[in-house]
């Protein structure tokens, strides 16, 4: 599964605000809550505050995510395959992002997206290695002290660099008081945005929350897949796959 593929997750993203449409403009001192720290959350979180500075706007964003992606295994990983395609990584050069050698374990040519329907080879249209292969989290199960870091800590990073917060509760519902989305976690404890992004992943049971609610969404469309991890030895992989 590409990363961009689960990157289009940030087509779900649901913007939760009064109905008043005058009053849908960010203020100075206003509050942003981001729902889930993934790739699409953080590169929203990255992105409204380096267009915010761009105006000399002051935002306070916040990015609810209880997973942290430094620790191994599933506890710091989004399950999902850690390949990033060719446009994505000349998308991310072009705003000056360019994903350093700790992030990217190698370059490659191609992959294969094998499906119930058939399999589908994905390459490189310059015939060069320039597909990002990288973790999602901190590598696979017991895979401690890893030469690689996560490339969902990574673009995380880059947020909190540019000013976000990481909050590392999980939101358990989105209640309304006066006209403002109010978040509140599994212990209880609430707070009150004047903007919120859902980047919660298509996966996640938030989705459901919001359904359950008044607030109208239109989930993506999605598909099955399964991701399984198998180990080998270099000289394994080598010899099966080249």
């Amino acid at each position: 599964m590409r990363l961009h593929h689960q990157l289009s997750v940030a087509d779900s993203l649901s913007i939760l605000s009064v109905d008043d449409e005058a009053e849908l403009t960010l203020k100075d001192g206003s509050r942003v809550a981001v729902i889930g720290g993934g790739p699409a959350g953080s590169f929203f979180a990255y992105f409204v505050l380096k267009m915010a500075q761009a105006v000399d706007l002051e935002l306070a964003v916040d990015i609810y995510e209880p997973r942290g992606f430094s620790r191994c295994g599933p506890a710091g990983c989004n399950h999902c395959g850690g390949i990033v395609s060719e446009s994505l990584v000349q998308i991310l050069a072009s705003e000056g992002i360019v994903l350093p050698a700790e992030v990217v374990q190698r370059g490659i040519e191609s992959y294969v997206v094998h499906m119930d329907v058939g399999s589908v080879n994905i390459e490189s249209p310059s015939g060069e290695q320039r597909i990002a292969a990288l973790y999602r989290g901190n590598g696979p199960r017991t895979g401690e002290n890893m030469p690689w870091e996560s490339f969902d800590g990574y673009v995380q990073e880059m947020a909190t660099d540019m000013g976000a917060n990481v909050v590392r509760r999980l939101v358990s519902q989105i209640v309304w008081e006066e006209g403002r989305p109010q978040m509140v976690d599994a212990d209880g404890n609430s707070a009150s945005y004047d903007l919120v992004a859902v980047a919660s992943g298509v996966n996640s049971n938030f989705i459901g929350l919001l359904q359950d609610s008044s607030v109208p969404i239109s989930p993506p469309r999605t598909t099955r897949t399964y991701i399984c991890e198998f180990r080998s030895s270099a000289e394994e992989v080598q010899r099966l796959l080249g």
